[in-house]
């Protein structure tokens, strides 16, 4: 009976989403009211501990669930040779519990996360919004030329390992308690309490998966992948920082986590964010067939930033024919559709029209 109540339970929670996220008044109060004081609340107890409180859980889950199959298909074989226990009876007992997991785990996804998609976007925010009609390509070019200047300059101002790899002068994951000082006073919508990023143990796994990092709705954690080249682990815990402050779509959580590196200042933050922006910016002057442009700048790449995006794009090449990868990049695609972000996974490009449209007055 627990079962089945708690499978209502979660199923109340997903009826309950699906039903005010077509009225965005309501799914932004659940925000306001609910979603976020809670994550506050969790991310303020989890502060507690440097250890990642939401792999724990998933560690401890994942050990639970592997148990319960084990132990479920020896009474299930016991109950065959039993003619008075019912294997059936076995087989639904299964079914339910697992059904009850999804339940609770899918339902708790939805109030929890879901509601962040009506909070403030980076218009509001910010003020800023992209060109509905694009960005004009001479503006693309200026801004990415932009980055690569600061990328180069950059380049000399932060440490390097023996084989001229970017290496962290500081702590990261330290500075980030500071990180959004600045920019929170030029976009006061960005001021909150900057809980304590943290490392995920199994980094690998997100690789695989093709993380560089996520944000835990059940724990409000800013979970980060130390396996990945750590050129981009201070832009990465700044892109996590924003979701923790409200900002859901992953194009303007990249907006946000560029500008608030550059408006911080720390010099490996600031390197970070321009080899992240420049990535996305060449990509997008790649796919405008523009090849001779794209060559032209990208030989002007500073020896540093040569060899830290190699870096980064041999480390990502290494995951990208995996069955795991395939698997979990089509279910984020379908994912962060079923949000409304129509573009899916392509949204993370489409941080480039508000980088052009913010720093084209700039460069």
């Amino acid at each position: 009976m627990a079962r089945i109540i708690l499978s209502i339970f979660g199923l109340g929670q997903m009826a309950v989403y699906f039903i005010t996220s077509r009225i965005p008044s309501a799914s932004r109060r659940i925000y306001e009211k609910f979603a976020r004081p809670l994550h506050d609340l969790f991310a303020g107890l989890c502060d507690l501990t440097p250890v990642c409180v939401f792999e724990i859980l998933v560690v401890c889950l994942v050990l639970a669930v592997f148990l319960y199959v084990i132990f479920s298909v020896i009474f299930f074989i016991r109950d065959l040779k039993d003619k008075e226990r019912s294997a059936l009876k076995r087989v639904f007992s299964f079914l339910l519990t697992f059904f009850m997991l999804f339940c609770l785990i899918y339902g708790g996804f939805c109030m929890l996360w879901g509601p962040y998609y009506s909070a403030p976007d980076v218009s509001e925010v910010c003020g800023i919004e992209a060109n509905p009609e694009g960005v004009l390509h001479s503006d693309l070019i200026a801004v990415d030329e932009g980055f690569v200047n600061l990328a180069n300059e950059y380049s000399t101002k932060v440490s390097r390992d023996a084989d001229g790899y970017f290496t962290n002068t500081g702590d990261p994951f330290e500075h980030a308690s500071v990180l959004y000082r600045n920019i929170s006073v030029k976009y006061p919508g960005l001021k909150a309490v900057t809980h304590r990023p943290k490392k995920f143990f199994f980094s690998r796994i997100l690789s695989y998966m093709d993380f560089t990092g996520f944000f835990s709705p059940f724990t409000g954690e800013a979970c980060i992948n130390t396996d990945s080249p750590s050129s981009m682990t201070p832009v990465t815990i700044a892109h996590e920082l924003a979701h923790q402050r409200g900002i859901a779509a992953e194009d303007e959580a990249n907006f946000i986590a560029v500008i608030t590196c550059l408006e911080d200042g720390d010099a490996d933050y600031v390197y970070s964010a321009s080899l992240f922006a420049l990535s996305h910016l060449q990509n997008a002057l790649y796919k405008s067939g523009d090849v001779e442009e794209w060559e032209r700048i990208r030989s002007s790449y500073s020896e540093g930033v040569q060899a830290d995006l190699a870096k980064n794009r041999e480390y990502w090449n290494s995951f990208r024919d995996s069955a795991v990868h395939q698997a979990v990049s089509d279910t984020y695609d379908a994912f962060l559709k079923s949000y409304d972000q129509e573009l899916g996974r392509e949204t993370y490009g489409a941080c480039v029209d508000l980088l052009v449209e913010y720093y084209r007055q700039i460069w």
